[in-house]
């Protein structure tokens, strides 16, 4: 949690930019270079304790847990019960005119949840029916319980922030012209696309099969029949990486947003599939050996989904699942031979069943791998809803130092016991031993810019990294002639260029010690102008080797690390987000303005 004297420097702080260029050492005779402790990792652990029954277990005590990582015992460190504390929510003084922090105001002790509707892993029909229970519950959802409502489509989106208003949930949830409502996956064919193709497939069949007639393996590879079934096969392996990978990236923007919100966070995942092996199977010798292609982002994923205390609670959003054959909406009548019918149809409800057990066991190994629990094959949402939620609130944190302080990146497997009693226990099984100092080795560095996704219009502000931002238009406006400020080198028609000005918490910055008793790091900072209906207009990024001086360094710690960017915004452009990355923790930072408070000015002309 951030402390309060964030908000006094954040507050106080004077715009005074201090160049991070090359520097000279300043000599400082008779002065000891100052010592620095080792980071020692802490492990911290949710459980959820559970009866025969389902229902939560409380009044336990930290001599009645005993936990080990990787068969040694390990020492319970500090132990909490939760019990739905309050929300509180700080009001930090007025900011002057133009400027901005995305310092969190939202403060919680105990537990969040966040309802995240997945309309990218999804069949349609099965979206209207979660719409439905969705909004059933939150009629009679408890006072007091904080929510906060996400979609996954294309790209994850927030629909509402973290609220105890109920009222605000269904009003989202209601609203026909928002992106709640059921909306037809851009990477997950239809039942009847399914069904178009194997149609297609028995008339390829039917029209080019040779009774008896010999097949060798020249034959087959150039047998058109065989030609569309590897196209199939390879569009939906195509589609099934695409969704993994959109999946994961929505997991790792949720976790950071849900980073700067103190305690436990159960996230309420509804969908039609959840990819299999997005987190790392700790039953396994390696835990990450069936996802090799998607290990990074795996890794990257599982650490922060760890360190935000996030639990994952799968929920089918299929209901009870009949084979589809079965349906009186199913395969039509008399279009089939009778022998390929019987075929298919045995073909199918194999199918049908393969998917729909490996799609449980990805749920389960979601919820086990997190502290969450799975629920499938239920027509009753809106109870799955409600026990998730009771459940979530009634939890135990402990933490342990680990006695292994060798943080070798590698995978290490939690076990949680009870001394007495036969009771249930939820709880994250694992963690990937690493800190900020190795978690950039080789491998493990993403091939795309870390930052770009989280500078989406509609994502949530973030805070791992605090800041504040002063926007202003530029005094004087540049000449029509001059150069753009920004990738968008062709921008046309009026623009204002606009000063923006940060300055970062050094608190939240991996600056590694010098020699000299400065510190060095490195950043990058973004800017993205956006129009009214969400249209990226312009784009500034900007990376920086850090290389402070003790005397800067020091000044640094009192103010802030200060820096000045600009860009053009053309008039369409009402909306700047604005970002921080750090690339030697992986914290990021973001805060979303609306430009049109930034005071008129004449804007440049186009040539």
């Amino acid at each position: 949690m951030h402390s309060c004297r964030y908000i006094v420097c954040l507050i106080l702080l004077p715009f005074v930019v201090v160049s991070l260029r090359a520097q000279t050492a300043v000599p400082d005779s008779g002065r000891a270079a100052p010592t620095f402790q080792a980071k020692v990792r802490v492990v911290v652990v949710d459980v959820v304790v559970t009866n025969s029954k389902g229902d939560p277990v409380t009044g336990l005590h930290k001599e009645d847990f005993e936990v080990s990582e990787e068969g040694t015992p390990q020492t319970i460190a500090t132990f909490e019960e939760h019990h739905a504390a309050p929300l509180t929510q700080l009001k930090l003084p007025p900011m002057p005119p133009h400027i901005y922090t995305n310092f969190p105001l939202i403060q919680s002790a105990d537990s969040v949840n966040v309802l995240l509707l997945d309309s990218l892993n999804t069949p349609l029909r099965d979206q209207t029916y979660v719409h439905e229970q969705m909004i059933k519950y939150l009629g009679t959802i408890p006072p007091g319980t904080r929510v906060a409502i996400f979609t996954l489509a294309s790209r994850l989106r927030m629909l509402q922030g973290v609220t105890t208003d109920s009222t605000e949930l269904l009003a989202v949830l209601n609203d026909k012209r928002g992106a709640a409502g059921p909306h037809a996956s851009p990477l997950q064919p239809s039942t009847a696309e399914d069904d178009a193709n194997q149609h297609h497939i028995d008339f390829m069949t039917t029209e080019n099969a040779a009774p008896n007639a010999p097949q060798n393996l020249a034959l087959a590879a150039v047998d058109p029949v065989n030609s569309m079934k590897q196209f199939l096969a390879d569009t939906a392996a195509f589609e099934t990486e695409s969704r993994m990978r959109i999946t994961l990236q929505a997991l790792q923007q949720l976790a950071r947003y849900l980073s700067d919100i103190p305690g436990r966070k159960n996230v309420i995942w509804f969908s039609g599939s959840f990819p299999t092996g997005i987190l790392p199977n700790p039953d396994l010798p390696d835990p990450s050996s069936v996802v090799r292609d998607f290990q990074p982002e795996i890794r990257r994923t599982t650490d922060l989904l760890a360190s935000s205390q996030v639990a994952i609670y799968p929920i089918a959003a299929e209901g009870l699942t009949p084979d589809s054959i079965y349906q009186v909406n199913g395969n039509e009548i008399g279009q089939k031979r009778p022998s390929l019918e019987e075929r298919d149809q045995i073909k199918q409800m194999r199918t049908q069943g393969v998917v729909r057990d490996s799609n449980h066991s990805a749920m389960e190994e979601l919820a086990k791998d997190t502290g969450g629990k799975a629920f499938y094959n239920t027509n009753g949402l809106n109870d799955a809803l409600a026990r998730v939620i009771d459940n979530g609130t009634l939890y135990y944190t402990l933490t342990y130092l680990p006695t292994n302080k060798n943080m070798d990146g590698r995978f290490r497997r939690i076990r949680l016991n009870l001394l007495n009693g036969k009771y249930g226990l939820a709880y994250r099984r694992g963690y990937y031993a690493e800190d900020a100092g190795t978690a950039g080795v080789a491998g493990q560095k993403p091939d795309f810019d870390p930052l770009l996704p989280l500078m989406g219009r509609n994502l949530p502000d973030l805070a791992q990294i605090v800041y504040k931002v002063r926007v202003l238009p530029s005094d004087p406006q540049p000449p029509p002639d001059a150069a753009r400020a920004g990738s968008n080198t062709e921008l046309k028609g009026p623009f204002t260029r606009y000063s923006v000005d940060f300055a970062v918490s050094a608190q939240d910055l991996k600056l590694d010690p010098t020699p000299d008793g400065g510190r060095h790091g490195a950043i990058e900072v973004m800017l993205v102008a956006y129009a009214r209906e969400g249209k990226p207009l312009n784009l500034v990024v900007a990376k920086s080797e850090l290389v402070l001086q003790p005397k800067v360094y020091a000044s640094v710690l009192k103010l802030g690390l200060q820096m000045h960017k600009e860009i053009d915004v053309p008039e369409e452009g009402v909306y700047l987000r604005t970002g921080v990355y750090d690339m030697g923790s992986d914290a990021a930072g973001t805060l979303g303005l609306p430009l049109r408070d930034a005071p008129a000015v004449p804007t440049a002309a186009a040539k």
